[in-house]
């Protein structure tokens, strides 16, 4: 399994260390990195959060390459202030693969305990030089790579399925039409036998996605955050900005398949109308479990989807809100911009 070396190098340094909680976090890309592994309190529910490397405290690490120590994490600490105030302090390594600073490993202890010393902020980078991670960084990267390229497979199959083949149904079905309005012979035959190649071309196109495996045979060897953040990768390049990422609550052990395969639905969608419409340069995403209540919010600083009652990508979140006993809102977000929210009830435990 990819990114199982990076689990057991960080549970170990975890347990070396005497941390409570610990982190892998890896560049995404040059502006942004991604949580790959998390144990413990307040870490485990952060896999999969994609952010902006200088909202990070571990920025430092991995634009020098220095380890470093945050011995007061409420006030030096760059996460949310409910968060920070559980939090004592971080020691924070970097993980190198060929030369070129990759990712960083925290490991942290609660409030109340003792600080970290520098001798074991020491001792954990030499850990982890001893131990080597270029292999697993690679895995990282080729699992995060894999996932994506199912993400798009996923998302051509459903458009040639639910655009491209009823375009061509349609324009089939004119052609038709207006043959019977044709008096020349010839020109009716020829407009005819344009209406048997539109057939064809669509019984070829869906020979072509029956041979394609679906998403449901790939999709969810993945956790669903994962699933999540291939789907935002997929979407990026149309989106011509760098979307961030944040999960909060249990979301990867308590949602259930029938409802993460809706939510995934609804992101793609949510990303599609930012992409067409909102022309923003930033947009931000969040997944939060609080108790039963799952919620699914797309934010962005464009202009907005204008008239949002006539949108058939709207109508189709909302129905898939409803039969999960949730609602669908569209609001201005605070500061300009968009705020879509799918909220649902998550169900029990897996």
């Amino acid at each position: 399994m990819p990114g199982h070396g990076l689990d057991l190098i960080m549970r170990s340094a975890m347990h070396g260390a005497q941390g409570d909680f610990a982190l892998v976090a890896l560049r995404a890309d040059q502006e942004r990195l991604i949580i790959q592994a998390g144990a413990g309190p307040l870490a485990e529910n952060m896999v999969g959060n994609l952010m902006a490397i200088r909202d990070s405290v571990a920025a430092p690490v991995l634009l020098t390459g220095a380890p470093l120590l945050v011995a007061d994490y409420p006030r030096q600490g760059a996460a949310a202030p409910d968060v920070r105030a559980q939090i004592g302090s971080v020691i924070i390594v970097p993980l190198v693969a060929e030369e070129r600073v990759e990712g960083a490993l925290a490991v942290g202890r609660l409030a109340g305990r003792a600080s970290f010393a520098q001798a074991e902020l020491d001792d954990l980078a030499d850990f982890v030089h001893r131990t080597g991670t270029a292999r697993e960084l690679q895995g990282a990267r080729e699992e995060r790579r894999a996932a994506r390229l199912v993400e798009e497979r996923s998302r051509i199959r459903d458009d040639l399925h639910d655009n491209v083949i009823q375009e061509l149904f349609a324009a089939g079905m004119a052609l038709q039409a207006a043959a019977t309005r044709i008096d020349d012979a010839e020109v009716r035959d020829l407009v005819t036998a344009q209406v048997d190649a539109l057939d064809a071309t669509t019984t070829r196109i869906r020979s072509l996605i029956s041979d394609m495996p679906s998403s449901g045979l790939d999709a969810p060897a993945l956790p669903l955050p994962k699933r999540v953040i291939a789907i935002v990768d997929s979407m990026t390049p149309a989106l011509k900005c760098l979307p961030t990422v944040v999960f909060g609550g249990p979301v990867e052990s308590t949602v259930q398949p029938n409802i993460a395969g809706d939510l995934e639905a609804v992101l793609r969608e949510a990303l599609s109308n930012v992409a067409r419409h909102a022309h923003a340069s930033a947009v931000h995403v969040r997944v939060v479990l609080d108790g039963h209540t799952l919620t699914l919010s797309v934010i962005d600083n464009g202009r907005g989807l204008g008239d949002p009652g006539r949108s058939s990508g709207l109508a189709n979140m909302r129905r898939r809100a409803v039969r999960h006993n949730g609602n669908l809102s569209v609001s201005g977000a605070p500061g300009g911009g968009t705020e879509l929210k799918w909220s649902v009830e998550a169900g029990g435990a897996l």
